[in-house]
């Protein structure tokens, strides 16, 4: 006869225990990640409890959504995806249909959530297209833990204009708000 647990039925000092050994076996999470996009990136924003200090901005990039709450975040990450633009360039105007398969590395369709707080360090940099490879010159940013490669000017443009609303959106939000404080 199998003897089942009720994790109801456990006191808390065996709940205690129980966390301790499992945290002393192991640890994961998720350090990072990779998104590829090409083309026309879909973009959505969405504005709960504006003006409370329960506001919050969702932000649709595809398959990532983005969840902040204060403009000062998306104003960095709009500025600093802005202050990419030269690199850009190196980038064709819009990557052919047919090259795109080579940026997939699977048939799967994975969607994230992240949250940005503060000031999320932003960095960008050219990956050059390497012979005998199909993947073309990429130009990859990285927000936080998140890494978009982006494949042409199409995908830059229609993020970097998404995180502008973002930023616009949560600064007029910011400004109703102090305007009414005084």
């Amino acid at each position: 006869m199998a003897t089942t647990m009720n994790t109801r039925a456990l006191s808390t000092s065996t709940k205690r225990t129980i966390h301790e050994e499992e945290a002393a076996r192991g640890f994961s999470s998720v350090g990072s990640l990779a998104v590829r996009v090409a083309g026309w990136v879909p973009t959505r924003v969405d504005l709960r409890f504006a003006g409370t200090p329960q506001q919050q901005l969702g932000l649709s990039l595809g398959t990532v959504l983005v969840y902040m709450a204060t403009h000062l975040t998306a104003h960095q990450i709009a500025e600093k995806w802005a202050a990419a633009a030269p690199a850009a360039r190196v980038l064709s105007q819009s990557l052919p249909r047919d090259r795109r398969p080579a940026l997939s590395s699977g048939p799967w369709l994975v969607s994230a959530m992240v949250r940005f707080a503060g000031a999320p360090t932003v960095t960008t940099d050219v990956m050059t297209s390497q012979p005998g490879r199909d993947v073309p010159t990429l130009l990859r940013v990285q927000v936080g833990p998140v890494t978009w490669e982006l494949a042409d000017a199409v995908a830059y443009t229609s993020m970097l204009n998404a995180w502008r609303v973002a930023a616009d959106l949560l600064e007029a939000r910011a400004d109703a708000a102090s305007v009414r404080a005084s």
